[in-house]
């Protein structure tokens, strides 16, 4: 492979060689075999080596076979930490002179994975207001039904009220096919690349607890325990910067009361398909939020917008699944809206509800604090506490105790998600 800049264009160029994968998984092929991101004004040489190959790794990883032959000198603190954490393959690199690790100061600070989303704005709301949001702009090649627009406008918003906003136009997504990001914090990759020129020691994303510890899919997980953030977490570290997750103990449910609650809420829309201000309201972002939005009596789902959004195929194919993706928060929203509001009602109803007092998910889970580097742990907690109160014993152990395995292979649990299908088809 090689890295080369030319004018605001930096760009990587990746070759497979025999042992290498074309196919990452079943589902995931080798795509564009070059990525393209634009940095206006900042040269190679300002990016610390060790960032541009962590770059690398987050864009090629899945596809690796026994080597990945990265052809320039990276330090021995980050040649260790991928040797620590990465079994699939060797990291090969030019030894051929001494690169000292990533330093950070004293005066460094918070980074953000921003996407414009109900998530990353309550990530930022309960961060240092010097934060540093970065939002990576996806370039759209041929038909797309994604639309930045909304996106863009949450970051001029932000920009008018003094956050170092940063966009950078990143076509990362076209390394894969189908199109789409190869590792879960390939996003990341503008942020890391400018890194030192934005001074940040520690990296934020909006990831929650549906996300982060498996509410509302199979089990719980204790994910400090698990191989997502020991990977992560040792491979940003290796790079100086502390792997955060600010909301991850925070439901969706949560996130959304903070959005409502703070100021900078008004500035988010976590649609990517509609313009700002007008979500398409067919897409599964726009239900799940939307009726969480009408639960918690922030209103906007009249019956014409029901109409709409239960008529979208996306929409209707993630509710007749099973598991339905954060089925928690459908479940909690459906508990909570008249079901005279729509026809389909009472068979999703039927599907989802258990019986179950999920007022716990409008609450804090504490333990979640060990994903805030030590920095800014108590900023961010005590943040968070004007927003949201911790959850009591009784709380966690419901959240630790999560387990949907035995209702979802019901026979009675398989027979509902039937009828609601069964029920689309004849609309």
């Amino acid at each position: 492979m090689k890295i080369e800049k030319n004018e605001s264009l930096l760009s990587f160029y990746f070759e497979l060689d025999e042992e290498d994968m074309k196919k990452g998984t079943e589902r995931v092929s080798f795509g564009n075999s070059i990525v393209n991101v634009k940095l206006e004004g900042i040269e190679i040489s300002s990016i610390h080596p060790d960032l541009l190959a962590l770059s690398v790794i987050l864009m090629c990883h899945p596809f690796i076979g026994k080597e990945l032959n990265y052809p320039y000198p990276v330090s021995e603190k980050f040649k260790s930490a991928i040797e620590g954490v990465v079994s699939r393959y060797k990291f090969k690199s030019d030894s051929s002179k001494n690169v000292d690790p990533r330093e950070v100061g004293p005066n460094y600070r918070m980074g953000l994975a921003y996407s414009g989303g109900v998530d990353s704005t309550a990530a930022l709301s309960v961060l240092p207001e010097d934060s540093v949001p970065v939002f990576m702009l996806r370039t759209a090649k041929g038909k797309s039904l994604y639309d930045p627009s909304a996106a863009i406008e949450s970051c001029r918003l932000l920009k008018e009220v003094g956050y170092d906003v940063r966009v950078v136009e990143c076509d990362v997504e076209y390394i894969r096919e189908p199109v789409g990001f190869p590792t879960d914090l390939a996003h990341a990759i503008p942020a890391l690349l400018l890194a030192d020129n934005i001074c940040i020691d520690s990296l934020s994303f909006g990831t929650v607890l549906e996300s982060a510890f498996g509410i509302g899919h199979e089990k719980f997980r204790e994910y400090g325990k698990g191989s997502h953030w020991k990977f992560y977490s040792t491979l940003l570290g290796a790079v100086s910067i502390d792997l955060c997750l600010p909301v991850s103990g925070i439901s969706e449910v949560g996130t959304a009361k903070i959005v409502n609650l703070d100021s900078l809420g008004g500035f988010s829309q976590s649609c990517i398909r509609g313009k700002w201000g007008k979500p398409c309201k067919r897409c599964w972002k726009c239900c799940r939020k939307g009726l969480l939005s009408e639960a918690l009596g922030m209103g906007g789902l009249d019956s014409e917008t029901f109409e709409l959004m239960f008529s979208s195929e996306d929409v209707r194919g993630k509710l007749s699944s099973i598991p339905i993706s954060h089925e928690n928060v459908i479940e909690y929203s459906l508990q909570r809206i008249d079901a005279d509001k729509h026809p389909n009602f009472p068979f999703l109803r039927k599907r989802i509800e258990r019986g179950s007092d999920l007022g716990f998910l409008e609450c804090w889970f504490e333990p979640s604090a060990d994903f805030i580097p030590k920095k800014y742990r108590r900023f961010v907690c005590e943040k968070i506490g004007l927003f949201l109160r911790k959850m009591i014993e009784k709380e966690e152990e419901i959240v630790r105790g999560w387990d949907l395995m035995g209702y979802y292979e019901s026979n009675e649990t398989i027979e509902h998600a039937r009828l609601v299908a069964e029920n689309w088809e004849l609309d």
